[in-house]
């Protein structure tokens, strides 16, 4: 298992960062296994909206990337008009090369040049983590999202006895962080922080947001679900096998990730 910390430049010079390592082909490969299953954990939660009756007139990707949930935005809400931004110009060029049906915009820092109440939904995936201020950034989707609008938020996620946490317990791997959240020592260079379900929850309630619902995945079965040569040969039941932690804990605290949706009041 590899020990790590953060990056000096993932904190202090974002934007060359993250536009060197979309240079490097940063997030282009998106079929592997956690990807993969937070993108079908992702479709089933718009599913579950679109069979609500939530049509959004407009959604704010907010840390889009390259763009990689333009499409199955597009696929759920099919006439809403979409948006994405992100601190890369790198990453949004691969976007607005591949994903044409959304504008997009360039973030400075954790802001966007964009008018406040502009979009009844955004979502941020897995992004608070990469952040250099976490707070900043969600006072900024507060400010973005219309009264009654509706945000859905991935990030890593600090809760005890998931399998990564036991796992980096046993090494000594739970890490502070510059910000006080702290994270896992396994945790790639670019994850600043990892946030409980209390953490987020107190974030979004200082910006008059309303968490109402906490779901978490990557328990186990996501974590020892073959990664390798084996996931290259049979990628589906890889990702069949990993699902299970959604199919069937995503009610449990003790996930490594979490999704969090939350309505601005």
């Amino acid at each position: 298992m590899s020990e790590q910390s953060y990056s000096y430049e993932a904190l202090n010079n974002q934007k060359e960062f993250y536009d060197s390592r979309f240079k490097e082909g940063y997030m282009q490969d998106f079929s592997g296994l956690f990807e993969s299953c937070r993108f079908y954990a992702m479709q089933d939660i718009f599913q579950q909206m679109k069979s609500s009756g939530f049509n959004p007139t407009t959604i704010l990707d907010y840390g889009c990337g390259e763009g990689r949930y333009i499409n199955l935005l597009k696929d759920f809400f099919p006439t809403s008009a979409l948006h994405g931004c992100d601190i890369s110009d790198e990453a949004l060029a691969i976007a607005k090369n591949i994903y044409s049906s959304a504008q997009y915009t360039t973030m400075t820092d954790e802001t966007v040049n964009l008018p406040d109440n502009s979009f009844d939904l955004i979502i941020s995936i897995e992004v608070l983590e990469h952040v250099g201020d976490v707070a900043r950034s969600v006072r900024e989707i507060s400010r973005l999202l219309k009264p009654q609008g509706i945000t859905i938020l991935s990030t890593p996620c600090a809760n005890k006895f998931s399998f990564e946490w036991c796992q980096n317990r046993l090494i000594g791997g739970l890490q502070p962080s510059f910000d006080g959240y702290g994270r896992f020592k396994t945790d790639e260079p670019g994850h600043l922080r990892r946030l409980s379900d209390r953490h987020l929850k107190s974030l979004c309630s200082d910006v008059g947001i309303e968490v109402y619902k906490i779901y978490h995945r990557a328990h186990l079965f996501e974590t020892l679900a073959p990664k390798g040569r084996l996931f290259k040969r049979i990628p589906q039941v890889c990702v069949g096998f990993g699902m299970l932690d959604w199919y069937l804990f995503k009610n449990l605290p003790n996930g490594s990730t979490m999704i969090a949706l939350g309505k601005k009041i």
